[in-house]
């Protein structure tokens, strides 16, 4: 019986949105192959559908209505900026809208909005072959010698697969040589995994941009959606200085629905514990070296779209004073001196200074770390040119102890600035813990710590006068009772964490590698020591590293608060990591998982995680729901994970769920993202 309703509730389970997609849809490929102006100026497009296989599809494999197309010409502006002109406008109300509890009227009472084609002809030409015809003529006198791009919207599968193909071409013939500078889709997909607008059906920036024009304003809040100025807004979010002032940034779209993005933090974004100004790597979204407009050709748009305290047209907040006239490139050379007035300089982040000489951590050897003895830890400290640099010379430096390797229980941290020093940076310390007597398997020690240095710009003044220059944490093992020392598994790469994040730069900059980081988030670590400090509420939350990054991704999914109190000892604060926007797919498990890392059955050894209660009772979960509860917040998930446990904690979810099964998890995630 039991088995029963537990696959009645995986069967539940399977219902929900995102599942049940069926695996014989294969997916989705189109291809503009023409673009024909006739005279009757009415746009003639040849295009061809396919499944990935390459086999033709007819339109009623598609979604219904779901083929679409657009078009625009480049238009060259002032001082060599370059935009798309869309020639399909429609008429667009203001309207009424809520926003947060409070009805608001329209700024604007109509206005003119890029759009795709309505009503043109379709007529199929062979297998997987169609026309389009356009409804809409473009203009008399229109410029033929322009480049021009259509861009068409094809779904599949209720929008599961989506394709956008573009297509560029001149009008009066030519070979197409002027083009607009965008970041690639790829680019976007490193974090968003995938790109999807729009519902879906919109998942390319260079279709994005058709209609992304400086055509494009919102009526309800008169806010420009503009690509360059809209992307730039929503991603700086939450440390646009108009949000810091107290003015939310939203725009009202279909349906009168509001898109609030003033809680958004880009991964790209860095802020730390030290320094509250937020510094931004524009290099994560400009990231091919060939496309370089961004900086080469800087514009107004783009530049006070993140800095829109700044008003070019007074001076306000601009140094050199008015500026409208869009002559940015005048001062704002494309490279430069870190913290210059170039567009790369001055966005250099401190902590990357070339200034920092940096430090190398390496731990040559561990000795004794045997159950009764006290290890004695040999390291080495170096800068980035290989000279050496002595421990008591470090503002922070600390060894961190942790066992079993096998899942780790706790974590014991001392100040190493005091190390014996041996010559040539390496030192030697001895730990005041330790090992108890019924200690067993391996254990680990790790190191972090930095330095503090001024960064100044070209001019002498200072950017940071108590910048980190943190080192990369070092991990090295050692055997406790085992024959030979047993690393802990590694679940997630660090690798994996910064291609989104770029330099994960935790607790002060000085925390930066997964391996390291499991060490002290383990078992049996919570935040009770911060919440005293702060007086804060109790019971404390546990950040068992599984747990807490699981429940960090899925952020504002949980619908509910995940408080963590973190910061300075001295002052920590509250961060409600519930409102986290995770912009990837979080069924993608090897986005940050070793690959099987994340497949069951999982190692034996692994520990449950204890969950304090308000009343005082601590509830355990066990290894695989700690994990996957993570995620999975609601009902019937986390009903249906209890009811696979016995009372004596044992977990049955392999039975389903492990690798190769009918429902194994990669699996299950892979459903509704093929």
């Amino acid at each position: 019986m039991r088995l029963s309703g537990a696959l009645g509730l995986l069967f539940a389970l399977m219902a929900a949105p995102g599942y049940g997609q069926s695996s014989a849809q294969s997916g989705l490929k189109a291809t503009i192959t023409a673009v024909a102006i006739p005279n009757d100026r009415r746009p003639v497009v040849t295009f061809k559908i396919t499944d990935v296989k390459g086999k033709p599809l007819e339109l009623d494999d598609l979604d219904p209505d779901s083929v679409k197309f657009t078009i625009a010409a480049l238009r060259a502006g002032k001082n060599g900026e370059r935009d798309y002109h869309n020639y399909i406008l429609t008429k667009v109300a203001g309207k009424e809208y809520l926003f947060k509890g409070e009805t608001r009227k329209p700024v604007m009472t109509e206005t003119l909005q890029p759009d795709s084609d309505q009503g043109g002809k379709l007529a199929r030409l062979g297998p997987g072959v169609f026309s389009y015809t356009f409804k809409s003529a473009l203009p008399a006198g229109f410029n033929a010698r322009a480049t021009h791009v259509v861009g068409g919207e094809l779904s599949r599968a209720n929008r599961l697969y989506a394709a956008n193909p573009l297509f560029e071409f001149i009008p009066a013939g030519g070979k197409v040589r002027d083009r607009l500078d965008l970041p690639e889709t790829a680019t976007c997909n490193t974090c968003h995994d995938p790109l999807r607008a729009h519902g879906g059906a919109a998942r390319e920036t260079g279709y994005c941009a058709l209609c992304h024009t400086s055509q494009l304003i919102d009526p309800e809040t008169g806010g420009d959606l503009d690509f360059k100025y809209f992307v730039h807004k929503l991603h700086r979010g939450k440390y646009l200085p108009s949000v810091k002032e107290g003015k939310p940034y939203f725009i009202v779209g279909a349906r009168q629905t509001v898109f609030d993005y003033s809680t958004v933090v880009s991964p790209q974004s860095v802020v730390t514990e030290t320094i509250p100004k937020e510094y931004r790597n524009c290099a994560a979204c400009h990231a091919n070296p060939k496309v370089a407009s961004w900086k080469t050709i800087p514009s107004t748009a783009g530049c006070v779209s993140c800095h829109d305290d700044v008003d070019l047209k007074t001076g306000k907040e601009h140094g050199p004073g008015p500026a409208a006239d869009g002559s940015c490139v005048n001062c704002h050379q494309p490279d430069g001196p870190e913290f210059g007035p170039s567009v790369a300089g001055a966005h250099v982040f401190p902590g990357n200074s070339a200034q920092l000489p940096g430090i190398a951590f390496d731990i040559l050897k561990i000795e004794g770390g045997k159950p009764g003895t006290n290890p004695v830890v040999t390291f080495s400290l170096k800068d980035k040119k290989g000279q050496p640099v002595n421990a008591a010379q470090m503002n922070n430096l600390g060894l961190v102890l942790a066992w079993p390797t096998s899942d780790y229980r706790l974590e014991v941290i001392e100040d190493a600035r005091k190390a014996q020093p041996l010559g040539n940076g390496i030192h030697t310390y001895k730990f005041n813990y330790t090992i108890p007597a019924d200690a067993s398997g391996s254990g680990a020690v790790g190191i972090q710590g930095y330095r503090l240095f001024e960064v100044k710009r070209p001019n002498g003044t200072a950017v940071e006068k108590g910048q980190r220059d943190a080192g990369h944490n070092m991990v090295k093992y050692f055997a406790i009772t085992d024959r030979e020392a047993i690393p802990r598994r590694k679940a997630v790469k660090t690798e994996n964490c910064n291609a989104c994040h770029l330099k994960l730069q935790l607790h002060g900059e000085q925390r930066n590698n997964t391996e390291f980081c499991v060490m002290c988030h383990n078992a049996n670590h919570t935040d009770a020591d911060k919440r005293k400090t702060a007086k804060g509420p109790m019971p404390p939350e546990n950040v068992h590293y599984k747990r807490l990054i699981h429940r960090i991704h899925t952020g504002r999914n949980l619908g509910e608060p995940f408080i963590i109190y973190g910061g300075p000892q001295a002052a920590p604060v509250p961060n409600n990591l519930g409102e986290v926007r995770f912009p990837g797919d979080r069924r993608n498990c090897l986005k940050c998982h070793e690959k099987g890392a994340n497949e069951l059955p999982l190692p034996d050894g692994l520990l449950s995680t204890p969950i304090q209660q308000a009343d005082g009772s601590v509830r355990q979960l066990t290894p695989i729901m700690s994990a996957c509860v993570g995620c999975h917040t609601r009902e019937p998930a986390k009903a249906h994970m209890e009811a696979q446990i016995a009372a004596v904690g044992r977990e049955s979810c392999a039975v389903c769920h492990g690798a190769g099964r009918e429902f194994a998890v990669d699996k299950m995630h892979r459903k509704g993202r093929e």
